[in-house]
């Protein structure tokens, strides 16, 4: 059976045609898994009457839209591959050249971008450089109201536990229950809304791309498509950040080598 056969390309071509592409490379399981939610909060039992209902509500479209781009995170999610790239990003001499940018691909609400700022000001540190101009991170994800989250800059207090694994001192303080990133680690972080599938970087222009719990969502092409736009942002010795538990089905091109294969970090050659 194909996605026409039940209407899932015709709930993809709604998505596409209020701007949110990029669908089309997803998995159909993943796709269907969580369209179903919006089916069952809607009382639709079909998947062809849910795309029906798509064409008249747009507001419903919002709603899959960001059902659809849900993902798991925290502030340095999976802290040992946060050590793993403190290191390396010292023993590779990131941003010895000058400024120091990096994209954090898929942030969703915004803790992976925050955690990426800390420790690049944490290495800027290290290294002897001034952090307060040296230090540029993009964060693109396809969620406007997760943007929104994580433009705000303001989570649950329980984040200062989280970034202790990695840093001795979180970027940020707590008021009244809540961690507010501090100033100088916004400073550097920039947000925008993006379909990673169709993403137009400045070519060679990033020391580092971190792009967790996107891959895992994605077939073949959709992959492959990320994963070139990765690429082409990173200048030649630059990393691409990928994770333990991501899951690759088109592995990276040959102009990217394993720096640590466990950690899935690879370095830009050509």
């Amino acid at each position: 059976m194909t996605r026409d056969d039940f209407g899932l390309t015709e709930v993809v071509n709604q998505l596409a045609r209020r701007g949110a592409g990029g669908f089309e490379w997803y998995k159909d399981s993943c796709l269907l898994r969580r369209i179903e939610v919006r089916m069952r909060a809607r009382q639709v039992p079909t998947v062809l009457g849910y795309a029906a209902l798509l064409a008249d509500d747009p507001e419903e479209v919002e709603r899959l839209l960001h059902t659809l781009s849900v993902r798991v995170t925290s502030f340095f999610r999976n802290p040992d591959t946060w050590i793993r790239l403190l290191e390396l990003a010292g023993s590779e001499r990131l941003g010895a050249e000058g400024g120091l940018t990096a994209w954090s691909m898929g942030c969703a609400t915004g803790e992976e971008a925050w955690s990426l700022a800390m420790l690049l000001l944490e290495h800027a540190r290290r290294a002897g450089r001034p952090p307060a101009d040296h230090i540029r991170v993009i964060a693109s994800d396809v969620d406007a109201p997760a943007l929104a989250h994580a433009e705000a800059g303001r989570y649950p207090a329980t984040a200062v536990a989280a970034i202790r694994e990695v840093l001795a001192t979180p970027g940020g303080s707590v008021v009244d229950g809540v961690f507010d990133v501090s100033a100088q680690v916004r400073a550097g972080v920039s947000f925008r809304r993006e379909d990673l599938t169709i993403a137009s970087p400045v070519p060679e222009s990033c020391d580092l791309v971190a792009c967790r719990n996107v891959l895992i969502f994605l077939g073949r092409e959709g992959q492959r498509r990320v994963l070139g736009a990765a690429c082409a942002a990173l200048r030649r010795g630059g990393l691409l950040v990928l994770g333990r538990t991501e899951s690759l089905v088109a592995l990276p091109g040959t102009e990217l080598v394993p720096v640590d294969a466990t950690h899935r970090i690879y370095r830009r050659v050509l």
